[in-house]
């Protein structure tokens, strides 16, 4: 539209130029030597205009002539650009097909038509040599790639992925951190790093990483939050098994501040309390744990950590239990603990009401076994007994400690499992048989390294 208007614009101009020049009549007069030419000012403007005209005819004839050879060579260039990038799509092509040979002569056509552009040939040759299985080669041009102002990042990331693909861990870390130098905030290569850095066990750098990653938004705010403390849990974890109690004890205080209400860091700081005499400290730690999420392990710290009075109370016990279960009456794990306690104390009618108030939340295997004892315990009928047992085994199955990747079961949380994925070891129901009631709430790795979060 405004092309338009200036065109328009500029022939109003040109015409009323015309207008005015027929109203003002009048002439040109050249002297030359002897000779003195005289012309109507419409007549020499016409002549000028198609003297100027031919002339700039006449100069793009010849520009043209001298430049047919740019002009030829400037075809050639744009034929060899469309055939190069046509090749390359068709190597893409024969990639994605496993056609490692297809593959390999497309990247050489590529090379061929797209001289000024050799990284797009560089990645097709280093993917078809992958592809069939010439490491040498492929690595050979990710270096040459990597060495490319504009397409470095494409040969960092493929040497980067060929040496985790080959279990180079050693290597693919030392890329990492190059590559985090030029790219200091892209998240797939902060998140290999993290990986990296955890399967080394190198857990200061790795929890660095991971407030990067956390700032640049690759990793969320809860899965970093579960893994700064799980982080910290196995450097402790370290550190106790070399002896250093004091770091130990460091790194369980700093992991409770971080998140008081994730259950491993509760049983392991409750339990170091205990062991170093500090009853109070591991009492103040299990119920406050206990109001997040009441756990069967609670229970035995919290009968570990019982004092008897120096008086024999036969009901001390009683209480002490009886203070753990206020905190949340509707527990099933307290309710088990009190009718456990009370069976040994033989206070067999208080145990059957706290074991029908658990079976009413939530029936479960331990739960039967409970009845079992207690009816062997209280009247000794062996009918009874095994009842409670056959109901035990057809029982809804209980909490465990699974890994949340592999289905695997174990003893106790650990930060690292036996597979080398880190925190990925959870407190949930085993996979295919879970249970909820209706009308209460459900109670990485680097090519397969991390897993989800606890």
């Amino acid at each position: 539209m405004i092309r338009t208007i200036f065109t328009l614009i500029k022939i109003g101009v040109f015409l009323a130029a015309v207008i005015w020049v027929a109203e003002h009549p009048g002439t040109v007069e050249i002297q030359w030597l002897d000779y003195t030419l005289e012309f109507h000012i419409g007549f020499f403007l016409v002549t000028l205009f198609f003297l100027l005209a031919l002339g700039i005819g006449i100069f793009g004839f010849i520009k043209g002539i001298l430049d047919l050879p740019k002009t030829m060579q400037r075809y050639k260039d744009m034929t060899s650009k469309d055939k190069g990038l046509k090749a390359f799509s068709i190597g893409l092509s024969a990639l994605a097909a496993g056609d490692a040979k297809g593959a390999s002569y497309q990247a050489y056509r590529t090379k061929k038509y797209l001289n000024d552009e050799n990284p797009l040939s560089l990645l097709l040759e280093a993917q078809a040599a992958r592809l069939n299985g010439d490491e040498a080669e492929a690595s050979r041009a990710f270096i040459a790639l990597a060495q490319d102002k504009n397409a470095g990042f494409m040969g960092v990331r493929g040497l980067l992925q060929a040496a985790l693909d080959n279990g180079d861990y050693n290597s693919a870390l030392e890329l990492g951190h190059k590559a985090l130098k030029d790219y200091p905030k892209q998240g797939w290569i902060l998140n290999i790093v993290y990986d990296l850095e955890l399967r080394a066990h190198n857990w200061d750098r790795a929890a660095k990483i991971l407030s990067r990653a956390e700032k640049a938004g690759a990793i969320t705010r809860e899965k970093a939050l579960s893994d700064r403390v799980a982080i910290l849990l196995a450097q402790g974890l370290e550190y106790k098994n070399d002896g250093d109690d004091k770091a130990y004890m460091r790194n369980l205080q700093k992991a409770y501040k971080f998140n008081p209400c994730f259950l491993p860091t509760a049983l392991w700081k409750a339990d170091a309390h205990i062991a170093n005499g500090n009853h109070k400290a591991a009492i103040k730690t299990i119920e406050k744990s206990w109001k997040c999420n009441p756990h069967p392990e609670l229970t035995r710290l919290w009968a570990k950590a019982y004092r008897p009075p120096k008086n024999s109370d036969a009901m001390a016990r009683v209480r002490w239990f009886e203070r753990l279960l206020k905190l949340d009456p509707e527990s099933v794990e307290g309710l088990q603990a009190m009718a456990s306690v009370m069976t040994q104390e033989q206070l067999w009618g208080d145990a059957r009401r706290h074991l029908e108030r658990a079976e009413a939340i939530r029936p479960n295997v331990h739960l039967y076994k409970l009845w079992a004892q207690l009816e062997e315990k209280a009247t000794g009928n062996q009918m009874a007994v095994r009842a409670w047992l056959e109901k035990a085994a057809d029982a809804p199955r209980e909490k465990v400690w699974i890994c949340s990747e592999t289905g695997r079961l174990y003893d106790e949380w650990m930060p690292v499992s036996d597979q080398g994925l880190f925190n990925t070891i959870i407190w949930d129901f085993p996979q295919g048989r879970s249970f909820a009631m209706p009308h209460i709430g459900s109670a990485r790795p680097v090519a397969g390294f991390i897993g989800c979060t606890v």
